[in-house]
C-alpha cells in the first residue's frame, strides 16, 4: 500500500508516524509542524471556552497555529500543559480535572507494568573557568554561523587569557572590539525532552548572541586572545574559558531582549570636511570659457579642451593656406 500528501497540505509531516505517547506519563499525543517550522505535541480537540487564550492552537491543512479554529470554537491543547507528570500551577478547574484524570490513569498504567516513565539523565554541571569564583552572574553566548560557544561574563568583559611575559601574570587586555560583531537573533539549539520543549516555548526559538562572521577575527576570539598576544607565541595563563553552549545546562543565559550599550560610532562621524585649497586659480585665456587650475600657469593658459580646439583650428587654417603642390602635414 502507498501512500500520498493531498497536493493543498502545507506539511510533510505523515500522521502515522507523528502518533506517539509521551514518554513521561504515557498518555497518546500527536506530534504537529508549527508555523514557524518547529513541532510541537498537541492533545485531542477541546471547547475553546474554558482554554487560556494562550493554550490554544488550532489546525490549518495539517499546520498548528496560534489560537481556536475560527470555524468550530475548538482548540487543541499543547501536551506540556496538562501533563500528569509535571506540576501544574494556576490552571483553570476543567484543565486541573483533566490532569487529574490523566494521572489518574498514569498511575494505573505504572502499577500493571504497562509503563515507566522516562527519567532524564543527570548531567554534571559545567563552568568556564579552573576557578568557579571568577565566572559572573551574567554570561554572554558568541556565535559564529551556528557555533555558540558560552563566555565567562559578558562579551565587553571576556579577558586576554595570555601571559604578560614582562610581569609573569594573565594579561589585563580585553578581547572584545566593537567592530568585529554585533548582536543578532539566532536559533536555540534542539534540546530533547520535556525541558528543551519547555525552553523552546518560552523563547519562542530564538535567542540573541554576540555574532562574528569574519574568520580572521573569529581566530582571535576563539583563542581568547588580545590583538597584541594574537600569533605572538606567548603561552596561556590559564585554561581556555568559553566553552560549547548547551541550552538544558545554560537555559538561564539565554536572553530574549537585546543588550543594550554596543552601538557603533555613526558612520561619517569622523569624517573631516576641508575647506578646500586657498591659493588663486588660473583661468583659461580662451574667450568665454571659465575652466581654472589651482597650478601655476604661465600667461595664456588654455585648458584642455580649448587647446585642442585652437589646435584643429590651426590645421584648418594652415590647410587652406597650403600652396596647391604642398605636401600634406
Amino acid at each position: 500500500m502507498s501512500l500520498h500528501l493531498h497536493r493543498s497540505n502545507h506539511t510533510r509531516l505523515l500522521r502515522r508516524t507523528a502518533a506517539d505517547r509521551c514518554k513521561y506519563c504515557g498518555t497518546p499525543i500527536e506530534w504537529f509542524e508549527r508555523y514557524d517550522t518547529l513541532r510541537i505535541p498537541l492533545s485531542p480537540e477541546f471547547p475553546s471556552q474554558p482554554i487560556p487564550q494562550n493554550m490554544q492552537w488550532h489546525l490549518f491543512k495539517g499546520v498548528a497555529y496560534p489560537g481556536k479554529d475560527p470555524l468550530t470554537g475548538y482548540c487543541r491543547i499543547p501536551h506540556p500543559v496538562i501533563c500528569p507528570a509535571v506540576e501544574h500551577s494556576g490552571l483553570p478547574d476543567q484543565l486541573q480535572d483533566v490532569v487529574v484524570r490523566l494521572a489518574a490513569r498514569m498511575r494505573g498504567r505504572i502499577d500493571r507494568g504497562e509503563f515507566i516513565p522516562y527519567v532524564e539523565p543527570v548531567i554534571e554541571e559545567q563552568v568556564a573557568t579552573p576557578d568557579p569564583e571568577q565566572v559572573k552572574e551574567q554570561r554572554h553566548v558568541i556565535s559564529y554561523y551556528g557555533t555558540l560557544r558560552l563566555a565567562p561574563c559578558e562579551v565587553h568583559e571576556l579577558q586576554c587569557i595570555s601571559t604578560n611575559t614582562r610581569t609573569g601574570e594573565r594579561c589585563e587586555n580585553g578581547v572584545f572590539d566593537i567592530d568585529e560583531g554585533k548582536w543578532e537573533e539566532v536559533d536555540v539549539p534542539h534540546a530533547p525532552g520535556r525541558q528543551g520543549q519547555q525552553i523552546l516555548t518560552l523563547t519562542g526559538g530564538r535567542m540573541w548572541a554576540w555574532v562574528i562572521n569574519d574568520f580572521n577575527c573569529l581566530r582571535r576570539w576563539w583563542k581568547q586572545q588580545c590583538v597584541d598576544h594574537f600569533g605572538s607565541g606567548a603561552p596561556d595563563h590559564v585554561t581556555f574559558e568559553m566553552i560549547q553552549f548547551q541550552p538544558l545546562i545554560h537555559d538561564q543565559y539565554i536572553l530574549t531582549e537585546q543588550p543594550e550599550g554596543y552601538e557603533r560610532t555613526p558612520a561619517g562621524q569622523d569624517i573631516v570636511i576641508h575647506d578646500g585649497p586657498t591659493g588663486e586659480s588660473t583661468v583659461c585665456a580662451a574667450p568665454g570659457c571659465w575652466h581654472s587650475t589651482m597650478s601655476t600657469q604661465p600667461a595664456g593658459w588654455l585648458c584642455w579642451t580649448c587647446a585642442s580646439l585652437e589646435k584643429r583650428r590651426a590645421r584648418t587654417h594652415r590647410k587652406w593656406l597650403r600652396a596647391p603642390d604642398a605636401p600634406p602635414d
